[in-house]
């Protein structure tokens, strides 16, 4: 995934929202394969890579939700 928004296929809009998983760490889910992927601490660009698909992913935080 290259990242440069060009077409739809790539992850470069994607956006989801943070939840708490069932064990109570913050997570969100892929858009592009639904992995859930968890984090200790949101990085300061709100952008996560899904390991699984190589979605890139800027996360709504609780806070915000």
């Amino acid at each position: 995934m290259s990242g440069c928004g060009s077409c739809s296929s790539c992850g470069a809009g994607d956006k989801t929202r943070e939840y708490r998983n069932s064990d109570g760490k913050p997570a969100i889910k892929c858009t592009l394969c639904g992995k859930e992927i968890t984090f200790d601490k949101l990085p300061g660009n709100r952008r996560v890579t899904c390991p699984e698909c190589g979605t890139d992913i800027e996360v709504i935080p609780l806070l915000l939700n």
